[in-house]
């Protein structure tokens, strides 16, 4: 009796293990670009905040210091809400500004994934088709 052999063919594709490995460096190397965007993104957004803080200090030690040497004769309230209205308008476009470079960041961490991902779908549609 002889042995039968069957080279029947399987429903299931062969996987290319260097393209498996080539699509999980890719992952690796974009969650490292994401991560290094927010983290860069955070360092702006510190650096603007003890920026804006500074400022804002100097600005309030400046208005107190202007409003001691006022003599009750010379106080205007006007003037004093003038100025209140124009901290106000600054403090919203700071706070404004600080959203948009957190926005940014996460944008461009969100953009740098996103394109993985697709990535990653084009490949498992090429990995899904039987040849």
């Amino acid at each position: 009796m002889t042995a039968k052999t069957s080279a029947k063919a399987t429903p299931f594709q062969t996987v290319d293990a260097d393209k498996v490995l080539a699509a999980q460096q890719r992952n690796i190397d974009a969650f490292a670009n994401a991560s290094q965007i927010v983290v860069d993104g955070a360092k702006v957004l510190a650096q603007r905040q003890s920026e804006l803080m500074q400022s804002s200090v100097d600005q309030w030690m400046a208005a107190g210091q202007g409003a001691m040497a006022l003599k009750p004769g010379e106080f205007v309230p006007a003037d004093q809400l003038t100025k209140v209205k124009t901290a106000y308008e600054v403090a919203v476009a700071n706070a404004k500004e600080m959203t948009e470079i957190a926005m940014k960041a996460q944008s461009e961490a969100t953009s740098v994934l996103t394109k993985c991902f697709m990535a990653n779908i084009e490949d498992m549609k090429a990995f899904s088709k039987i040849g």
